[in-house]
């Protein structure tokens, strides 16, 4: 038995990066043939619209022309001098636009008639000049300007309708093509899942098959069959072991494979929603569908990723005073509008006074997303979701989270939090995998907290987490900051320093925004998110970056990479400011590429004192000495 299951695991596993490859494959050959017939499509729009702007300057001329020569005002002339010089220019990027030999030749003949035209406007322009009024009406009363105008309106009527024609050939290549991308997409996406979800099973089912039998021979061990068993047991664990880490790196793995095709799934179909000329209405219901379709496959990759690294005891966490508030109108404005369009009344609760607690704001984020996002998604019609929150008589802070949906049975509700278990659900129309709740609780047991739930059938669920209740540390750090401690200015030149704070703890961002405000050569840059950070960084180019670790989205870690391989942000010191505070996070941290790294709390006097030294580094970074820093002297 210990040896069939990985080869199914492996089989499973070999099958699944065929199909992402095979998919990846079909999906970027099929976008290269729609960016084909896109960029025809709109060459074709291109030279439709700068024919109808090439004849409709040449009818202004001619409009000019008639009023000079019967006003014989000087003004008239603006719209005739103007398209002058440079309508056989435009006629000529016209001939280099269109790829169509048939509309060439249609150029080629308005190339004549258009010299006789402007000749034709010119001698008449002249003799009203020369004061011969009659004589310019007289040539005008001929009719030749006309009918020479008349024949090149025909020649561009026709060279018009060959582009619209090619135009509409495109068009129907186009929707033909994006309709092919989007049936590779799905076919590609369903395996990928189907294969993703079976996988997962075996690797469930064969961890609890060692369990078991981990189970078993330990039991054996204490009945006395002890060297036998022992080996038994080492092996068992060693299997045990194997298979986690195996799943562990498969989904790692997995998920990088499927990250890579979606990027570029959703990346393209969003560029397409925003192209210009717009799509037509069914190819963005198409687009729209993909865009659906990439996006819960992309939440079903992070939630498997989720709890495998959480299995896998590799998840780090930064556990420090969070305040509730905050996170709670973060969570309000989320999801006020998918309240709004389900008919589902929201109430979350007010704060007479601050309120923390210990957690990592990120990772307490998720968790709440999570509750919340259940409980609108099974209410019913014109329900409520109350969000609550008490102190506990042990000192914690409880938050509940009551909707009025349907409820559940006991039976039900004993089996929450079991992987996979969408307690009857899958037939229903609300998308899902069912892990969503054990990487919760998982979360909250890691964050110190506990996770639980009430419910009623008919009556609607409660569902609750509690976590240590903390002081609030960053208030009174903030308070001295700016009451005691006079940091020294940074007198380096003229140029004021930009420093780029990255972090998305709110307390955090506040304590230095108001120790940098008593330097007044520092100009501070803020960003709450790794993505804002990058883009912030690439834009600006700030001489020093503060970095958080733990960051929603692309970590700390993963931030200063980018940077550190894009040549325009390269060369730019970044110093780690991060709550994970053990000496290997440390060391992990400095080896990763961290210029300096520094822990929280936030040692106000060491902080500054390596901002002025990383400053006087990324000044002279150049080659040139660096000059010795004293430290900075604090007033306390």
């Amino acid at each position: 038995m210990g040896l069939k299951t990985p080869h199914k695991i492996w089989g499973t596993l070999v099958a699944a990066l065929l199909i992402v490859a095979l998919g990846a494959l079909g999906l970027f050959w099929s976008y290269g043939q729609i960016e084909q017939a896109a960029a025809a499509r709109k060459l074709n729009h291109v030279v439709v619209i700068h024919s109808q702007e090439w004849l409709s300057g040449l009818k202004d001329a001619e409009t000019s022309m008639r009023g000079y020569a019967i006003t014989g005002d000087e003004a008239f002339l603006e719209p005739y001098l103007k398209v002058r010089d440079g309508l056989d220019g435009h006629l000529q990027e016209l001939r280099q636009l269109t790829a169509i030999p048939e509309g060439r030749a249609r150029l080629e003949a308005v190339r004549p008639l258009l010299a006789a035209k402007m000749a034709h406007m010119a001698q008449v322009i002249k003799l009203r000049r020369q004061q011969d009024t009659a004589g310019a009406v007289a040539l005008i009363a001929k009719g030749e300007g006309k009918r020479i105008m008349d024949l090149i309106q025909v020649e561009m009527d026709a060279f018009i309708q060959i582009e619209e024609a090619a135009l509409a050939q495109h068009d129907r290549q186009f929707h033909a093509r994006l309709r092919y991308l989007f049936t590779i997409l799905v076919i590609a996406s369903l395996l990928t899942l189907a294969t993703a979800l079976v996988f997962a099973w075996l690797i469930y089912r064969d961890s609890h098959h060692q369990v078991k039998n981990l189970v078993h021979l330990e039991t054996m061990q204490l009945l006395g069959v002890q060297q036998e068993t022992s080996r038994q047991l080492e092996q068992a664990r060693a299997i045990a072991e194997k298979a986690n880490l195996a799943k562990s790196d498969f989904l790692s793995s997995m998920s990088h494979e499927l990250r890579s095709p979606l990027n570029a799934i959703l990346g393209f179909a969003q560029l397409m929603e925003t192209d210009t000329p717009a799509p037509t209405a069914s190819q963005k219901a198409s687009i729209d569908q993909i865009l659906h379709a990439g996006w819960y496959l992309l939440d079903l990759i992070n939630d498997i990723l989720d709890l495998a690294v959480i299995e896998s005891g590799r998840l780090s966490l930064s556990l420090e005073p969070v305040s509730l508030s905050e996170v709670l109108d973060e969570c309000q404005e989320m999801f006020d509008p998918q309240a709004q369009k389900r008919g589902v009344h929201m109430i979350f609760p007010t704060f007479s006074e601050p309120c923390f607690i210990k957690a990592d704001r990120t990772r307490l984020k998720q968790v709440l997303i999570n509750i919340l996002s259940n409980a609108i998604k099974y209410n019913r019609t014109s329900g409520t979701v109350t969000v609550e929150c008490v102190k506990t008589p042990a000192g914690h802070i409880r938050i509940s989270v009551k909707d009025t949906g349907a409820g559940l049975a006991p039976e039900m509700l004993a089996q929450l939090f079991q992987p996979f278990n969408r307690l009857g659900q899958e037939a229903m129309a609300e998308e899902g995998t069912g892990i969503g709740l054990v990487v919760s609780k998982r979360l909250v047991e890691l964050m110190q907290g506990k996770i639980g739930a009430t419910s009623k059938v008919g009556a609607g669920s409660v569902f609750w987490v509690e976590f240590i209740h903390a002081s609030d540390a960053h208030s009174k750090l903030l308070q001295a900051a700016t009451s005691k401690f006079i940091p020294m200015p940074i007198l380096r030149d003229s140029r004021q320093s930009v420093v780029l704070y990255v972090e998305d703890n709110l307390a955090n961002l506040q304590l230095i925004e108001q120790l940098l405000a008593r330097c007044p050569d520092i100009q501070l840059l803020t960003a709450k998110n790794a993505q804002d950070g990058i883009a912030l960084a690439l834009s600006c180019v700030p001489d020093v970056i503060l970095m958080d670790i733990n960051l929603p989205g692309i970590s700390g870690i993963d931030a200063m990479r980018i940077l550190n391989q894009n040549p325009i942000t390269s060369h730019i010191p970044i110093v780690a400011l991060s709550a994970n505070a053990m000496p290997l996070d440390v060391a992990n941290g400095l080896s990763a590429g961290f210029f300096k790294y520094l822990t929280k709390p936030i040692n106000v006097i060491a902080l500054m004192e390596t901002l002025n030294f990383t400053l006087e580094y990324a000044a002279n970074r150049d080659g040139a000495p660096i000059p010795a820093v004293e430290p900075l002297e604090a007033v306390i």
